[in-house]
């Protein structure tokens, strides 16, 4: 391993490079079980180009276009974070409810980690696995029972884990 800075122990060099690692893991986890960098950044004020535009100087494009662009930023920023916010929910739930996740979970695991914590996959799918029987024990007067009361089938998305931690959370707190 190399570090620009030559006067940092090596053991420093291992610790930040570590760190480095479990933050390139969260990044991948996210992408790959959430989904968090999925959204697709376009406008309809955009000209069509071939393969990248050329111009990408929004100093050189209108007001108007402007305004888009970063009200564009601002959602994708929104959705990132609304993507983090659920992959840490799905952490907190796999620390402090695993029995009850390893319970909710639909497929046979031939042996269970020996820390006993589940993924944040299997929280998921435990929590997908379960969404309908949240929403149907929750309360009516909740804003997402109101949303989703026309829904005939679980949503398939991995959208449906946030919705299944949220209706968790609620029949929870219901319980206290």
């Amino acid at each position: 391993m190399l570090a620009s800075d030559v006067t940092l122990p090596a053991t420093e060099v291992i610790e930040a490079y570590g760190w480095r690692f479990k933050i390139d893991l969260s990044f991948r986890t996210l992408v790959h079980l959430l989904g968090g960098f999925g959204y697709r950044f376009w406008l309809k004020a955009m000209d069509s180009t071939g393969l990248w535009p050329q111009n990408l100087s929004l100093g050189d494009h209108d007001e108007s276009f402007r305004h888009q662009v970063t009200r564009k930023v601002e959602a994708f920023e929104r959705f990132l974070h609304l993507n983090a916010m659920a992959f840490g929910v799905l952490q907190v739930l796999a620390l402090e409810m695993p029995q009850s996740v390893w319970t909710h979970f639909p497929r046979w695991f031939r042996t269970l980690p020996s820390h006993g914590y589940p993924s944040e996959q299997i929280v998921r799918l435990s929590l997908q696995h379960q969404l309908a029987s949240n929403l149907a024990e929750s309360r009516q007067s909740l804003l997402l029972t109101k949303l989703l009361a026309d829904k005939n089938a679980a949503p398939k998305s991995s959208s449906s884990a946030v919705i299944a931690a949220l209706a968790l959370v609620d029949k929870h707190n219901t319980n206290l």
